[in-house]
């Protein structure tokens, strides 16, 4: 079996003596794993970074196995922001919760527009707001309710949470607090709905970047 798709990296693991298995979030097939042959030497490792993208080419003997990949680099997102490391974290973030919570081989297209759409803002001056709205619009988009209304459900952690005005009105101004208590606020979903039960590691760079809006 073979095909082709484009997508972006989430997870990078060393497989064998040379070898690595890559997971990405692809746009015709979904959350989707592959070995590379020799993924682990200098001239493919300084290619293979969490968050680039990539066009691959995928065989296997059977669509059960895990397969192989070949690919071709489209985009060095990742290098691009190595000295910014809030938004570096951010796509650390957004590549490890898609790596957790998307199941494998479904196809999600509206779920990989979404995520290009954030990864084509990460210049713009209101790219950590898209960030919110994509976490939420993830959250809506796996069957969950981001419909947080009632302040009894906004007393998150003890803390005095308020509901931040561009949840519904995209063009309403917008400060590092409202970013941080969105933050909060879908912290709260995503562990409440998806990692808590599941027991999954909620993942370490999504702590990380809100770290960086908590005014204390």
């Amino acid at each position: 079996m073979t095909w082709g798709d484009e997508g972006y990296i989430l997870g990078i693991n060393v497989y064998g003596e040379n070898s690595s298995i890559i997971s990405i979030l692809s746009k015709e097939h979904g959350h989707h794993k592959g070995i590379i042959y020799g993924g682990t030497s200098s001239k493919i490792k300084k290619l293979l970074h969490i968050g680039n993208k990539i066009k691959v080419t995928w065989k296997s003997k059977s669509e059960d196995a895990i397969g192989y990949y070949n690919f071709e680099l489209i985009d060095a997102v990742a290098p691009k922001y190595f000295d910014n490391d809030k938004k570096l974290t951010a796509i650390l973030s957004a590549t490890g919760i898609c790596l957790k919570i998307l199941p494998e081989r479904n196809t999600y297209l509206t779920v990989y527009n979404y995520f290009e759409d954030l990864f084509n803002s990460l210049n713009s001056n209101e790219f950590f707001k898209k960030y919110v709205l994509w976490e939420r619009f993830l959250l809506s988009e796996l069957g969950y309710n981001v419909d947080l209304e009632n302040k009894d459900s906004l007393k998150l952690f003890n803390k005095n949470i308020s509901y931040p005005q561009y949840f519904h009105d995209n063009s309403a101004p917008f400060a590092d607090k409202d970013i941080y208590n969105g933050l909060l606020i879908n912290k709260h979903q995503l562990l409440n709905y998806i990692f808590e039960p599941n027991k999954v590691k909620f993942p370490y760079y999504r702590i990380k970047l809100e770290n960086f809006f908590n005014e204390k």
